[in-house]
C-alpha cells in the first residue's frame, strides 16, 4: 500500500498534522487564517491523490504539492503575517512537500515515480 499510495499518504499525513496543529495551538480554536491553511493542506492531499503519474510527468504529484505549498506560504503571509505559529505551519507545508517528493507512488496506468531503467546496450561480437 505504501508503495502504491505513498505520495498520497504523505500528503494526508501533512494535512492531518496541519489540522491538529491548527486546532491545538494557540487559543485552541481554528481561526480564519488557520482554516485557510487547513483547506490548502486538504486540497494538497486531494490533488496529490487525484493527479496521475505519466511516463513524461513522473514528477506531477510532487509538482501539485509544491504549487499548493507556495499558495500556503502566500496565504499565510498575506492573511496573518508571520509569528511563531505561522512558521510552524509553513514548516509543516515544507515537510509535506518533502514527504510527497520522497515517497513512492504507482498510478493505475502502471507508471511509477521511479526513474525508468535504460536498457543496457548489447553489442554483438563478430564470430
Amino acid at each position: 500500500m505504501i508503495r502504491k499510495y505513498g505520495k498520497a499518504l504523505a500528503a494526508v499525513a501533512g494535512a492531518a498534522l496541519t489540522v491538529a496543529y491548527g486546532a491545538l495551538s494557540g487559543d485552541q480554536r481554528i481561526e480564519p487564517d488557520e482554516a485557510v491553511q487547513i483547506a490548502i493542506a486538504a486540497a494538497t492531499a486531494i490533488g496529490v491523490y487525484l493527479v496521475p503519474l505519466t511516463p513524461q510527468y513522473r514528477w506531477a504529484k510532487t509538482a501539485v504539492a509544491v504549487v499548493l505549498s507556495v499558495l500556503q506560504v502566500l496565504a499565510t503571509v498575506i492573511l496573518g503575517g508571520l509569528d511563531s505559529n505561522e512558521w510552524i505551519a509553513l514548516l509543516l507545508a515544507a515537510l509535506t512537500v518533502l514527504g510527497v517528493g520522497a515517497a513512492p507512488a504507482v498510478s493505475s496506468n502502471g507508471t511509477s515515480n521511479a526513474t525508468p531503467r535504460q536498457p543496457t546496450p548489447t553489442t554483438s561480437q563478430p564470430a
